[in-house]
């Protein structure tokens, strides 16, 4: 795989991700912001229960929310008044250490008595 074909393949990976974390829901637009706040404290809506409460039609809301399950901001399951949508929470992404941390550290540990 060249470069370019990497680069893109990384760029791809990035518009679907699983989850939001607190800097996706920063960078979202303010009614999609509301919307997503508002999901996240209820626990789960229904498009109607979210069209209510940012004053858009459920059609408005509807493409909205697709949008956002899209992203992979969301999770949609069907439920008994129709779809119902979730919060998909990011997993918080772990770091690596540099490759010379132990020897830049001097191998201290604390010593036992």
């Amino acid at each position: 795989m060249g470069i370019f074909e990497h680069i893109q393949s990384e760029i791809d990976a990035r518009d679907k991700q699983e989850g939001i974390s607190p800097a996706d829901l920063l960078d979202l637009a303010p009614a999609l912001r509301k919307l997503m706040s508002h999901i996240t404290r209820q626990g789960e809506l229904t498009a109607a229960q979210a069209a209510a409460h940012v004053g858009k039609s459920p059609a408005d809301t509807t493409k909205m929310l697709d949008g956002l399950v899209k992203k992979g901001y969301l999770d949609r399951e069907e439920g008994a008044e129709g779809w119902v949508y979730r919060t998909r929470f990011a997993r918080s992404r772990t770091r690596e250490l540099p490759i010379g941390i132990w020897s830049a550290l001097g191998h201290r540990a604390p010593e036992e008595k």
